[in-house]
């Protein structure tokens, strides 16, 4: 690839760049560094990338790389390490924690070592727990692990040499450690009911995992020096997460921690998968598998949405104000409210029905992927909180059941004051105006309904045509923003998913074109009802 078109590339993805470098580093001024870094790599090594079609892996590898240089670069400046007459001696020595409490820091020398253990896989750590600290022999650890008497060996001298390593080093944590990010977690499914998968991310070490694979894949000691926890309790995590799909296990690369390549010897050639201890490899590597929506790509997303949905929505709205004529004819009880009041259930009306449209457009094409079990959906991540934001709403639904003979349909649009939004009003005095053949409510029987849809069948056209735009534009920024490794997904989580997080910015745009004003009233504005049975209203 040319110099100009890796310059082009690069230009393009500085915000992906820039954020992949703050979920690594402690700080904004680090991530500009690191960021600057990996930019210069790119272009630097530009020549080497003989395959466009290999572009992002060579991209990430390339970052990858940079962050572990830039982390050696930081620790040169704090390395302490141990003399190497005693780092020759802990390598040759075959039982090295003894002489480790004989030395006059024999505290802090023990503090690495339990440090350095923590960070070690499970096939090192337990063949060292057996070696090491309850004094078994090697055919004995074999014999209690269920390895060969070869593969305990080489557990054995792979961590002699990545605790020589380890102990002479001062370990940089992850801003995750001290620091963890925001995340939640949205699955929209239909099959079984799994609350264990539901209830996965009310702790905050799963979502910290996820966001620490995305950009790149991690190895669990890596996670465990990014999340400041013992890979012990990383490996049950990771497990956890590879189970439900969410996180991929990639082929295996030499083990590697800090930054540094450990060693690349190959293991033993007796080496058989099916002796192996029954749990993931220290050697994985791991991604997530599946999109996280950041707060970069929502910024931009609402960004770019605002003045295509601002110039938009005025035309849909127009053509609604033309139909309250004819409208009113119908007979629905509230048709004779004042038209600021009457437009803005028959504008939640026009969304509602245009996403529906939309929908049913591309049937097959934008589909639900395998959860598990019998379930389907589509999962996404979250990393930013937008509480009481014009861009949100408090709640919105198609149907929200009253009771037996009536349902509601709202969107409690973030712009509203809180005493226009219907989720604020007791159901119970809902249902008592409703009865009471008061006129505060548009409601609606069934009949009444479709003539309703019919008539703005034009307006609900123009609102799926608008969904269409939306979508194109969500999914093209999306591949600006999410990593190669899941942007086969993109199609599918925007096409699904951008109707859920654009309701509250409709509203916003609506009410700033103009086209849509906030009437005196006390009232829900964005709600209408409809008999759920036959009868009329």
């Amino acid at each position: 690839m040319k110099q100009n078109q890796v310059s082009a590339f690069a230009e393009e993805n500085m915000k992906t760049i820039y954020a992949y470098a703050l979920s690594r580093v402690s700080n904004r001024e680090d991530a500009e560094d690191l960021a600057g870094d990996i930019l210069l790599a790119l272009l630097s090594n530009a020549s080497r990338l003989r395959d466009e079609t290999a572009l992002y892996g060579f991209v990430w590898s390339i970052a990858g790389n940079t962050y572990k240089k830039f982390l050696r670069k930081k620790n040169r400046h704090t390395l302490d390490p141990l003399p190497q007459d005693t780092l020759e001696q802990l390598a040759s020595q075959e039982d090295f924690t003894e002489d480790l409490v004989l030395k006059e820091d024999r505290l802090a020398q023990i503090t690495k070592l339990r440090r350095e253990l923590s960070l070690l896989s499970r096939e090192y750590r337990e063949c060292t727990l057996c070696y090491y600290f309850q004094g078994l022999s090697c055919q004995e650890t074999a014999q209690k692990l269920g390895i060969s008497l070869n593969m305990t060996k080489y557990y054995l001298f792979k961590t002699r040499k990545l605790l020589k390593e380890g102990i002479g080093m001062e370990r940089e944590y992850g801003t995750k450690s001290y620091s963890p990010s925001q995340f939640s977690f949205s699955p929209l499914f239909s099959g079984s009911y799994n609350p264990e998968y539901r209830s996965l991310f009310n702790r905050l070490l799963p979502g910290n995992i996820l966001l620490s694979a995305y950009y790149s894949p991690v190895t669990v000691r890596e996670l465990a020096l990014e999340l400041g926890v013992p890979a012990a309790y990383l490996e049950d995590e990771t497990a956890l997460l590879v189970r439900y799909g969410l996180l991929s296990i990639l082929p295996s690369k030499s083990e590697s921690g800090s930054g540094n390549t450990i060693d690349s010897d190959k293991e033993p050639s007796s080496f058989n998968a099916s002796s192996t201890i029954q749990q993931p490899s220290g050697r994985d590597r791991y991604q997530t598998n599946m999109i996280i929506f950041t707060e970069e790509y929502m910024g931009e997303l609402y960004e770019r949405l605002t003045p295509l949905c601002t110039e938009r929505l005025p035309e849909i709205l127009d053509g609604l104000r033309r139909q309250l004529a004819p409208l009113r004819e119908i007979g629905f009880r509230g048709a004779g409210m004042e038209d600021e009041r009457l437009l803005w259930p028959l504008f939640w009306l026009v969304i509602h029905r245009g996403h529906n449209l939309f929908d049913g457009r591309h049937i097959g094409q934008y589909t639900y992927h395998p959860l598990y079990a019998d379930a389907t959906g589509i999962n996404v991540g979250r990393t930013y909180s937008e509480v009481d934001s014009p861009y949100e709403t408090d709640g919105f639904a198609g149907y929200s059941r009253i009771n037996e003979d009536y349902a509601a349909s709202f969107a409690d649009f973030g712009i509203l004051p809180l005493k226009n939004r219907y989720l604020r009003h007791p159901v119970q005095t809902v249902s008592d105006s409703i009865y009471s053949g008061s006129e505060k409510y548009v409601i609606f029987d069934q009949a009444q309904l479709s003539k309703t849809e019919a008539l703005l069948e034009p307006q609900i056209q123009a609102m799926a045509d608008l969904y269409e735009q939306m979508v194109s534009l969500g999914q093209t920024l999306l591949q600006n923003h999410a990593p190669q490794s899941v942007a086969g997904l993109i199609p599918d989580v925007v096409g699904k998913l951008l109707f859920f997080d654009t309701v509250g910015l409709l509203g916003k745009c609506a009410l700033d074109s103009g086209a849509l004003r906030l009437p005196d009233t006390d009232e829900p504005l964005a709600v209408f009802m409809y008999r759920t049975t036959a009868g009329n209203s």
